[in-house]
């Protein structure tokens, strides 16, 4: 028995936002208002997913997430086989890296000199599947039947504790000073009917987890839901399940 990696990616300007500054990253293929689905065999190779939450104006957030779903795709494609240790320090490593290149190409025009992104991925290698994240975009799986959250907010919300806090406060993002700039990379196991979702704030901002559990098997009920509510944010919604061929 093959596993398969089916999936659903739904990018949307939401409600209120003129543009959208979000962009997916599907295993090649870069996606910003539009919608895409489809399936892989998980041994024919390694597979990356991800999504990026682009802030600093007009422009800026469109480049900036743009500059960092290229860039990953290029790390996912130079990535081999090789030992856990090995392969969490590199992408470590491409996370510092990456986040100079958002400073540096910051740098080529005033206005995108306070650009930057969040960034929530997934890397799919055999056996291993690792988690980066930088900022709040989350990454949610369920398994049993239970939701649980998987990535850990950049927030001051978080690091306080304190739920008074706008939760859209965060200290990290790609395109920070290095010396503030951190990468949260965590190895997991994936199982047959395992289901990830990874997301911007624009989903989980406005509405509960209650609500993602109960719909997670409809992305494009969760964006029209996130709408509903207000849709204050751009939203974007990678859903990955694990199934048989």
């Amino acid at each position: 028995m093959i596993d398969t990696l089916k999936y659903t990616v739904i990018s949307d300007v939401g409600c209120v936002r003129e543009n959208n500054e979000d962009m997916a990253y599907v295993a090649g293929r870069m996606v910003r208002d539009g919608q895409m689905q489809g399936e892989f065999a998980l041994s024919s190779r390694i597979l990356g997913f991800a999504v990026a939450d682009g802030m600093g104006g007009y422009e800026g957030g469109e480049v900036a997430s743009d500059i960092v779903c290229r860039a990953f795709d290029t790390f996912v494609n130079k990535i081999e086989y090789q030992s856990d240790i090995k392969l969490i320090e590199d992408v470590k490593t491409w996370a510092e890296e990456t986040n100079e290149l958002v400073i540096d190409s910051s740098a080529l025009r005033p206005e995108l000199a306070e650009m930057g992104t969040t960034f929530v991925g997934l890397v799919f290698a055999g056996e291993k599947l690792l988690l980066i994240n930088v900022g709040d975009s989350r990454c949610y799986r369920i398994r049993g039947g239970i939701l649980k959250q998987l990535s850990v907010d950049h927030s001051e919300r978080e690091r306080t504790g304190d739920l008074s806090v706008p939760g859209n406060l965060i200290y990290n993002f790609m395109g920070i000073s290095p010396e503030y700039f951190v990468s949260d990379v965590t190895e997991y196991h994936p199982l047959f009917g395992d289901i990830y979702l990874l997301c911007s704030d624009g989903l989980s901002d406005m509405i509960s987890e209650e609500v993602i559990e109960e719909n997670i098997d409809s992305v494009a009920r969760l964006v029209e839901l996130a709408k509903k509510a207000g849709g204050r944010d751009n939203i974007t919604v990678i859903q990955l399940e694990i199934t048989a061929l």
